[in-house]
């Protein structure tokens, strides 16, 4: 009896350690703390705005999203078309991760003053791989393709897009649930039970996607492999030159010089580059969320992994 009330009494008190840690973390989210909010401007000796290893970072980090934007281009534009994916996707993706990022700087430097620390790494912010391809595969792709025998195409592309909007919406809000129990999950989990989420995407898009271009056309692409192997792994240095600066460089050069890049490709893109105007389909998104139940079971463990993804980066 005494050992099962004792057990009783942990249980009690692991329970309630569990809830004051979610009270404290919804306190914190809806607390205002304008000290705080200033700090990250305010000026700090051991976390200068900018060190040389930021160069290979942002190089590292650009190249990782644009080939992840580029095969979502090449995935949508046989559904979608030119003009959503052009004028509304990617200007919409390219703030989505200009504010993304900041906002994370933003957040570095309040914990590195509020710390008094000065090897605070701000995480990087882009899209969600998975997530991403989840999408256009198990949503965009069924709504247009069960749309289009009854309906003319550009309103079947819309409609795509729309629910497209309300699922990553839901997404979001999943995602703003989850964050309460974000530190409770970081605490509670193992490290690499976390990182199992990833394993296998990683694998799969991140490594041998982004190997498979690089032995299609090897005498571009093994040069610049083989300078970033060097200079993260082997050590070896190219003076004062970030290593992904110096592999960007001999890739495109190696590039135009073997006529894998094409002038005419160039010419045929340069109409594209022009302003679009914003939209904000508030109204047709909400309309559109009476369809999404069918894509649940996609939505809401997209949101999850994309939330499990972000706290790895606590450890």
């Amino acid at each position: 009896m005494s050992i099962n009330k004792n057990s009783l009494l942990t249980n009690h008190k692991s329970f309630f350690d569990h809830y004051q840690n979610v009270k404290n973390e919804v306190k914190g989210l809806l607390t205002f703390h304008p000290k705080e909010w200033i700090s990250a401007f305010r000026s700090n000796s051991k976390y200068p705005l900018f060190v040389r290893g930021d160069i290979d970072g942002f190089v590292s980090l650009f190249m990782n999203n644009i080939s992840t934007l580029l095969a979502i281009i090449l995935s949508l534009q046989p559904i979608l078309g030119d003009k959503i994916v052009y004028s509304k996707i990617l200007p919409g993706t390219g703030l989505a991760m200009l504010w993304g990022n900041f906002y994370y700087v933003y957040m570095a430097r309040k914990l590195a003053f509020k710390e008094k620390r000065g090897n605070v790494c701000a995480m990087p912010y882009g899209i969600c791989t998975p997530g991403a391809f989840a999408f256009i595969y198990v949503i965009i792709s069924p709504t247009y393709y069960g749309c289009i025998s009854t309906h003319d195409k550009a309103y079947c592309q819309e409609l795509a897009w729309y629910v497209a909007l309300a699922s990553n919406f839901l997404t979001g809000v999943v995602l703003l649930l989850l964050c309460v129990f974000g530190e409770f999950i970081r605490k509670n989990t193992p490290s690499i039970a976390l990182l199992s989420s990833i394993s296998g995407i990683g694998y799969a898009i991140l490594a041998l996607n982004e190997y498979l271009p690089i032995a299609e056309a090897p005498m571009v692409g093994f040069i610049p492999f083989t300078i970033v192997m060097l200079g993260y792994f082997g050590g070896v240095t190219y003076g004062p030159l970030p290593v992904a600066f110096v592999a960007l460089v001999a890739g495109t050069v190696l590039s135009w010089a073997t006529s894998l890049n094409q002038s005419s490709i160039v010419h045929e893109a340069v109409h594209l580059v022009k302003f679009y105007a914003p939209v904000f389909p508030i109204r047709e998104m909400f309309q559109h969320m009476d369809t999404i139940h069918f894509y649940l079971s996609t939505t809401i463990p997209t949101a999850i992994v994309i939330a499990i993804g972000t706290i790895q980066c606590g450890f």
